[in-house]
């Protein structure tokens, strides 16, 4: 797994090179943004981005998304897919739209289940606290399950989604988790994934990533654009 910029992540095992969350270009406020040469190999698929087959967005916010970045993805990696929930698919060219996937569940269904491009994934709904389709990812790659949750709030209704789901061996939470009292407890006492992995920093919080570190010290906290973990 390598840290790209804000929640995005380069995620390589087996036959599964998926990037989440990182198409993405001005991004918003003082979140992360790409270094030029990074967002170029990103966009025509050089090095070390030639071999991803499938692009997941959680939601449609600039510091996630970018339809220009998006559009210009597919149409430099003619074998990849692209996949979102429905605000964010909805908004790329028409031409592209045999390569995208609009993920949503049914009625009465908790997940909706995609199986491409060397991945079997399960997107679930999640609160993030605003008026918007959000969408968490729980994949199986490399042997291992991974869950990247997006911006997802730490509140019970989502505890009680993941939970239903089982444990991950790898958790990617947005950091406000380490900071709240409930959502650390959910992570150590209730879910217990094996490893955690905290992001979303903007300039400003990185400045308490040392005390969140010290709330979970065996967590990876992404400060730092093309770190890269093996799990």
């Amino acid at each position: 797994m390598t840290y790209l910029a804000n929640e995005g992540v380069l995620i390589r095992g087996g036959a599964c090179d998926v990037a989440i969350d990182a198409l993405l270009r001005d991004s918003l406020g003082d979140y992360q943004r790409h270094a030029p040469a990074v967002q170029e190999s990103l966009e025509t698929g050089r090095t070390p981005f030639e071999r991803v087959r499938l692009a997941l967005a959680t939601h449609f916010h600039l510091d996630h998304w970018d339809a220009g970045a998006i559009a210009r993805f597919l149409t430099n990696n003619r074998s990849a897919l692209f996949a979102s929930p429905p605000q964010a698919g909805a908004m790329l060219p028409t031409s592209l739209k045999p390569r995208v996937r609009v993920l949503w569940p049914g009625a009465g269904q908790g997940a909706v289940r995609l199986g491409e491009a060397g991945v079997a994934l399960d997107g679930i709904p999640l609160d993030h606290g605003m008026p918007v389709e959000h969408l968490a990812y729980r994949l199986e790659c490399g042997g291992r399950t991974l869950v990247h949750l997006g911006d997802a709030m730490a509140s019970p209704t989502n505890f009680a989604r993941l939970a239903a789901l089982g444990s991950a061996d790898v958790a990617l939470v947005p950091f406000w988790w380490l900071a709240d009292e409930a959502g650390l407890a959910f992570l150590r006492e209730t879910w217990q994934p094996r490893d955690v992995v905290a992001f979303h920093f903007g300039a400003q919080d990185v400045t308490r990533a040392s005390a969140l570190q010290a709330r979970l010290p065996r967590a990876w906290l992404c400060t730092e654009p093309g770190e890269s973990r093996t799990y």
